[in-house]
């Protein structure tokens, strides 16, 4: 959201800044001065869309636990909640259910090498069967969540969202 901001406001100086369009269609070369002036008023204005956009972007804060809570609740009811849904809380939930499953990926990666730097008998042993039970935990959790955040995704993409910044 930060970045369609940014850069509809840098085209905006780039083809604005010096140049002012006369009733006839042709330009001319802005003053100095004219050009100070655009440039105050744009950044007054970027500073303006900047503090609506955060405020926006805080009334929709998505916390960790709601979205683990998510995997107590059945996808079917998931569905009915994002219906719900305008597009800022979307994104607002499809942006946390990345950065969960990013860290939950890196979760199960640690487990894993633990379990490799186990011994034979530790494998086999109490240690090894609560890495393996803790491993197979975070995969089930992980798989939840792909599927709920799939849920996501697509009503971002019923809304015309470009989903590259929500791949894994």
């Amino acid at each position: 959201m930060k970045k369609i901001m940014f850069y509809g406001l840098a085209a905006m100086i780039a083809l604005g800044a010096g140049c002012k369009k006369r009733e006839d269609g042709t330009t001319e070369m802005m003053s100095a001065e004219e050009v100070q002036e655009t440039a105050v008023k744009v950044a007054e204005k970027t500073e303006e869309v900047t503090k609506k956009a955060s405020a926006a972007v805080s009334s929709f804060t998505v916390k960790t636990e709601d979205v683990m809570s998510d995997l107590n609740v059945s996808v079917k009811e998931i569905k009915e909640k994002v219906a719900a849904f305008d597009k800022n809380e979307v994104l607002a939930y499809a942006e946390q259910y990345k950065h969960v499953i990013l860290e939950k990926k890196d979760q199960i990666g640690a487990l894993t090498e633990k379990v490799k730097g186990l011994s034979m008998t530790e494998v086999i042993g109490e240690k090894g069967k609560a890495l393996k039970d803790q491993l197979s935990q975070y995969t089930g959790q992980l798989n939840g969540l792909k599927d709920r955040y799939g849920i996501y995704l697509d009503k971002l993409k019923g809304l015309g969202v470009d989903l590259s910044a929500y791949g894994l």
